[in-house]
């Protein structure tokens, strides 16, 4: 993954002035050259940017974390929340990851789940992003931690995004926080994608308060039975990773009250996109901080 060649290589460079001395830049330029190495390719292009962060103590602190996950049945949660709780924000950090994604130096990895939906499976009639203004609290997903997705990007607990009209457009307030099943292992995490509609059922979301962008996330919109609850698959890319998933929405906290029609609607269309409806992860908001 990534992150530890990122922190490896940040390691690696601490001695920055070796890393970029006359004598072995050719010798790392011919190795980048022949892709041997993304570490190389980091201390070729990026030793500046790795020694700041290894300087930095909120940085450095936010790789050690990330290395610390290596090896865990939750690797890409934990280092993920990593990113999040210490890395965002930080300037050396984002600097670092800044300076790979323009050097090319992140490494081909394969995609986080797939992207199960485009633009000509949403629903026609949502036109404008005031038909599904306010809040929505996610129930149940699709990305759960299971083979083949490893990020488990819909299962962690109290997520909410609540869709609001600024003065410089719609955005996706959404909050979360790490862990799964419903029990968070972080303090809540804030961020703020500006939300578009370029067609009917789809938002396009562009992240600009990440560590690693552009960010780009599709929300299509599958099913909207009623005003309480809708369906969406969403697919987003980084410089970093192609990352996929799905969720069931809802105005309320928990799918208790879920109407049996409405069930049976979303299993169906579900089962359209080759999605087992009753595999996916539930959630329970009961105990998430928030107005109902």
């Amino acid at each position: 993954m990534w992150w530890q060649i990122c922190a490896a290589a940040a390691v690696v460079v601490v001695g920055t002035t070796s890393a970029t001395h006359p004598h072995n830049v050719k010798a790392l330029a011919d190795q980048w050259q022949n892709k041997e190495s993304p570490e190389i390719c980091i201390a070729l292009h990026c030793a500046f940017q790795s020694g700041a962060c290894v300087f930095d103590s909120q940085c450095f602190a936010a790789l050690q974390c990330m290395l610390d996950c290596e090896g865990r049945e939750d690797e890409l949660q934990c280092q993920f929340e990593c990113e999040m709780t210490l890395g965002n924000g930080n300037e050396a950090f984002e600097n670092l990851l800044r300076c790979m994604a323009e050097n090319g130096c992140f490494p081909e990895v394969p995609p986080d789940g797939l992207c199960l939906a485009s633009e000509r499976d949403t629903v026609q009639e949502i036109t404008d992003i005031a038909m599904v203004a306010g809040s929505w609290w996610v129930v149940r997903g699709l990305n759960c931690g299971q083979e083949g997705w490893p990020g488990a990007y819909d299962w962690y607990p109290c997520q909410r995004a609540r869709y609001i009209l600024l003065e410089d457009g719609w955005v996706n307030n959404t909050t979360y926080c790490g862990g799964i099943d419903s029990v968070c292992t972080t303090e809540t995490i804030v961020t703020m994608p500006q939300a578009t509609l370029p067609a009917p059922g789809l938002i396009r979301l562009e992240y600009l308060d990440e560590p690693l962008l552009p960010q780009i996330e599709r929300w299509h919109i599958v099913s909207k039975p009623s005003e309480d609850y809708m369906m969406v698959i969403w697919c987003g890319d980084n410089p970093a990773l192609s990352y996929n998933g799905g969720f069931v929405v809802s105005r309320f906290r928990t799918e208790n009250d879920l109407p049996a029609e409405i069930e049976e609607e979303f299993r169906s269309v579900a089962a359209s996109f080759g999605i087992e409806y009753d595999a996916m992860c539930v959630t329970d908001n009961t105990n998430c901080d928030g107005e109902p």
